[in-house]
């Protein structure tokens, strides 16, 4: 009887630890993503990356708490600091964010807690939602990144691996696409559109989804290219730095802007755009066919970042000084101050 009940026992045991072990092995795989997905705006990317709207939560880097990773609402409530490093180029999708930690950047002052979530070394990481289970995906010193399906795209600026690389989000299978160190920041339908950097400044795409395959789109001296409704539109060296579109179909380019601009975002019916011209230096808002301009603020502006709601922006050359406006332009401009309690 002795030895029925222990083998009944131990059965239950070999059962629950089984089932354990299921749940942990389970649970800490990582979801690939659809092919499709994008990690982030390219217009906010190619301003740092500072802020990320998913799913119904903004995630940011906040100048006012040393460039950590903090999340909240879309209308600024709830405010929660995630990270106790500094980061920026922010992607996300699914279960996890990414972003870059550049180890120079990090500043923080013996008040902030949060152990299990400081990291000391730079490179790029991917986190759960919350900012917990921080993990190492490249130790590397890189300029821009985009998650593109169930890979990361970073671009190394400098070095002997200079150039572009991919890694799959669970850390495996990191790949050398090319010498070329352009910027993944702008993608469309598993295409990554990108300024020419070694031989020309044209616009190319680079096709994620058919082994890489590249094409020339547009001849030209095109910068920061963005693609939404049939147009690339972009910043054209040619043109004096102007912002410009082109059709894609019928190939017609239009000139927005008649100053040289410094950085643009853009939403579905807005275009922000900063100048530094010496007789007006502002930060403008039009159409996306140009019209329509008026003055957002006064001054040099840059890292114009965009959610469903904010324009956020910060003055140049003033450290942790953030400022917000409506996009819908029901309020006028503040200062943005994501404190908490």
């Amino acid at each position: 009887m002795e030895n029925k009940k222990a083998i009944i026992i131990f059965a239950i045991v070999l059962v629950i630890v089984s089932g354990l072990s299921i749940y942990f092995f389970i649970s800490s795989q990582v979801p690939m993503n659809d092919e499709f997905t994008v990690g982030n705006t390219a217009g906010n990317l190619y301003n740092n990356g500072l802020f990320l709207e998913m799913n119904g939560k903004v995630y940011f880097s906040n100048p006012l708490g040393h460039d950590c990773l903090y999340s909240m609402n879309p209308d600024e409530t709830d405010l929660k600091e995630l990270t106790v490093m500094a980061v920026k180029n922010i992607a996300g999708a699914g279960k996890y964010l990414y972003f870059y930690l550049d180890k120079s950047n990090t500043s923080l002052s013996s008040g902030i807690g949060g152990l299990g979530k400081v990291s000391t070394y730079y490179g790029l990481y991917r986190c759960d939602l919350d900012g917990d289970n921080q993990i190492l995906l490249d130790q590397c010193k890189l300029s821009a990144l985009q998650l593109v399906g169930s890979r990361v795209y970073y671009t190394l600026p400098l070095g002997e691996d200079a150039g572009v690389h991919s890694i799959r989000i669970d850390g495996k299978d990191e790949q050398h696409i090319t010498s070329e160190p352009f910027n993944p920041s702008c993608v469309q339908d598993g295409k990554i559109y990108y300024s020419g950097i070694d031989l020309d400044h044209n616009l190319h795409s680079f096709n994620t989804l058919s082994n890489g395959a590249t094409s020339t789109i547009l001849d030209g001296n095109i910068w920061q290219p963005i693609i939404s409704g049939g147009y690339v539109y972009y910043i054209d060296a040619a043109r004096d730095y102007c912002i410009c579109r082109t059709s894609l179909g019928t190939k017609i380019t239009q000139v927005l802007t008649d100053a040289r601009v410094d950085f643009y975002n853009m939403n579905e019916s807005y275009i922000f755009y900063a100048t530094s011209v010496s007789n007006h230096p502002a930060l403008y808002v039009m159409r996306h066919d140009g019209l329509g301009k008026a003055v957002v603020a006064e001054g040099i502006y840059h890292s114009l970042s965009l959610t469903s709601k904010y324009l956020y922006f910060k003055p140049y050359d003033v450290e942790n000084v953030l400022f917000h406006v409506p996009v819908d332009g029901s309020a006028p401009v503040s200062t943005f101050l994501p404190y908490t309690e």
